[in-house]
This record gives structure tokens, sequence and C-alpha cells, in this order.
């Protein structure tokens, strides 16, 4: 299959996701980091968008490493994610080797983590920047994503018809809907976080494990996890398969 029909086929996938009823934002934005990660040819991507007090907070990541890295930005303020959020423009840099100016605590640790490059794109609702796509390489020297026609900002723009789209026909502002998003990441944080310590997993392998469950049983990511914290569903039985 063809790099274009790959993304063709991704993109389908993905879209066709939205328009069906009930889609789990949760699943849907993991998912869509997942997507870009693969055909952006990058090493992780993570979503982060801004709560009602306009402060960034990480949503959606393609692996553990990526979270903290957006962790990270957010609580030492500094980083690819705010800088794009705060300037409204794609931000990229080629070497994180050489950017400990720019990011004197969030390139240190980037690098630790094995990534050598980053770009961030913006997430823009009714001409507000709402968030942030953040892709992040192993390689340096080359602008992430831009191997081939470039799928990140598309990308970007489906995390924020994704976000909103259930508020249709709701009572429901942008900022609420967010808000409902982001309480669903907290609960599945915490659920991974019980899973974890009560498997021996690590971070990645218990959403996983919270993943499969959801669909197993036909409830979303949340809804799981949401069981799982309240103790109406034992570790045990996820963990089970």
């Amino acid at each position: 299959m063809t790099r274009e029909a790959r993304m063709n086929e991704a993109f389908a996938g993905l879209t066709g996701t939205l328009v069906a009823t009930g889609y789990d934002t949760v699943e849907f934005l993991h998912r869509l980091t997942e997507v870009c990660t693969v055909l952006s040819g990058t090493a992780g991507a993570g979503l982060v968008v801004a709560d009602r007090r306009g402060e960034l907070r990480d949503v959606a990541y393609s692996s553990d490493r990526v979270r903290r890295l957006e962790a990270l930005q957010i609580d030492v303020g500094e980083g690819p994610c705010l800088d794009c959020h705060r300037t409204g423009e794609p931000v990229v840099e080629r070497d994180l080797d050489r950017a400990g100016a720019r990011w004197p605590r969030f390139a240190p640790q980037a690098l630790a983590l094995g990534f050598r490059s980053v770009r961030a794109v913006p997430l823009r609702l009714d001409g507000r920047v709402v968030g942030a796509l953040n892709v992040f390489d192993v390689r340096t020297g080359t602008e992430p994503g831009h191997d081939g026609p470039d799928v990140i900002q598309p990308l970007a723009d489906l995390a924020v018809i994704a976000l909103l789209q259930h508020r249709y026909g709701r009572d429901r502002t942008a900022a609420e809907e967010i808000g409902a998003a982001l309480a669903d990441r907290t609960a599945v944080e915490r659920a991974k976080g019980v899973l974890a310590e009560s498997g021996g997993l690590d971070m990645d392998t218990a959403f996983e494990v919270l993943r499969s469950h959801a669909r197993r049983s036909g409830t979303g990511v949340a809804a799981a996890a949401r069981a799982l914290v309240d103790g109406r569903i034992d570790p045990a039985v996820l963990l089970a398969g």
C-alpha cells in the first residue's frame, strides 16, 4: 500500500468515527495520536488543550514518555506546545541538542527520553488557539513530519472537531466540552495507576488493558476507567483479560 493510500485509509477511518453516534472521545484522541505518529513518520505525538482558566493540560498522547514531556512543559512553563499556544504559530526545533537557551529545562529532558527534534502546530477554534498537537522524533536536522505530505495540521483540526462535536444538539459551550474531555482523561489516568499498581504494569500497558476491556464490554474508555476507580469493577477482571 502506498503512503497516499495509507493516509486516505487512516483519515477515512477517523472521519468515519466522528460521524458515528456516541463515539468515545478518549479513545478517538488516543487513536489520533497513534495515527499521527505513523503517518508523519515520527516517534511520538501528544495533544494539549486549554482548560477554562486558559491553562494547558495534556489530553492525549501516543505513549507515556510523550505524556511525561507534555506534563513537564506545563509544569516548568516552557516548551514547544506552550510557545505554539501563546503565538498561534507552528513551532519547530530541528535539533534539541542546540535548544538549551530556548528551553533550558525542557530540552535536556526531551533528549534524556530519546527525542532529538520536535514540532508543534496549533489547535484553532473560531479564530482562537485552544491547544496544540506536538510530534517528537529521534532524528535531527529535519522538520518532524515533513518528509512527505503534511498530515499534522489536518489531524490537529480533526482533534478540535472531536473535542467539540458532542456539544451539537446540547446546551454546552466549547469550554464545557473541553472540560468534559479533560475530566475523562483524569479518570483514565487514575485507572491506569490502579491497574499499574495491581498488575505490576507500566503505564502504556495499563492503558492497553483498560482500552481492551472497554472494547470487549462495549463501554467507553472513560466509563470503564470510572467503574474501576469507583470500585464497581475489580482490577483483576481487567487484568485477566
